[in-house]
């Protein structure tokens, strides 16, 4: 307990003195290597220069409902980087957002969603926002409401960590979700055996009857990324591409991306 509240308090104090920054990893089209997107990814340095990892600091703040305003913080320096990007002259890129359960479930966040669009002018269609599956699946009947709301702003929703929970099929069609990611434990495991690759293919498989885009995440060699490929996987996102990038760095990296430039 003495530790969570010392971490809680550095947490507030970071926050506050601008340790927070975010980093964005980039997205790609399988079959192209076309870069469509980023992932928006917050991260902590102390003064010393060591960083806090996210798996650390993050359950703090949705402890202490910081994440509230870490949320909102984090959505629109995704919001103003994408208007950057776009002035730069990537135009059609989108740019997904984690958002925590806390943060969800604040009955201001769809007026902040809106609010932070509208004070940044980014264009709603090229927002995506990910909740995990374990947020998809708790209290079916308030969530399908929530993201009905959401959707009426017009970004698109995708769910994280698809495939770790127990996701019931019939709860799934309700929701109004745009894409499911296909948790990187799956990605890892498909160059091991032909059972690593059957839940990968099954989300795949499974996101082509719904209708839904699939992106898996944790793609670090050409071995996994052709499977995924063979699967019929359209997206991915991992080391194989890029590592989360400063925004400087994300710019440099999209400038230097022949499939960019051919666009």
């Amino acid at each position: 307990i003495r530790e969570r509240v010392r971490m809680m308090h550095a947490l507030r104090s970071g926050f506050q003195r601008g340790q927070l920054f975010l980093h964005y990893q980039p997205q790609v089209d399988l079959a192209t290597n076309r870069p469509f997107g980023a992932e928006a990814l917050l991260r902590w340095r102390l003064e010393d220069g060591r960083m806090v990892p996210p798996d650390r600091f993050i359950p703090i703040a949705e402890y202490s409902g910081l994440i509230v305003e870490i949320g909102e913080w984090v959505l629109r320096q995704a919001c103003a980087e994408l208007m950057r990007l776009r002035a730069a002259g990537h135009r059609d890129f989108t740019m997904s957002v984690n958002v925590s359960q806390v943060q969800f479930r604040h009955p201001h966040f769809v007026d902040m969603l809106r609010r932070a669009l509208l004070d940044t002018g980014a264009p709603p269609d090229y927002i995506e926002l990910e909740i995990t599956e374990s947020m998809a699946m708790e209290e079916p009947a308030l969530l399908v409401e929530k993201l009905a709301q959401v959707k009426r702003t017009g970004v698109s929703i995708a769910i994280d960590d698809f495939g770790t929970g127990f996701s019931s099929l019939s709860h799934l069609q309700r929701l109004q979700v745009d894409r499911l990611k296909i948790d990187r434990t799956f990605v890892t495991e498909i160059t091991g055996s032909a059972r690593g690759s059957s839940i990968a293919q099954m989300v795949v498989q499974l996101g082509r009857n719904l209708g839904l885009s699939v992106i898996a995440e944790g793609v670090e060699d050409e071995r996994q990324a052709q499977i995924l490929r063979q699967l019929g996987c359209p997206l991915a996102q991992g080391f194989l591409y890029a590592r989360p990038l400063s925004p400087e760095a994300l710019l440099e990296w999209l400038a230097g991306n022949p499939m960019t430039r051919a666009a």
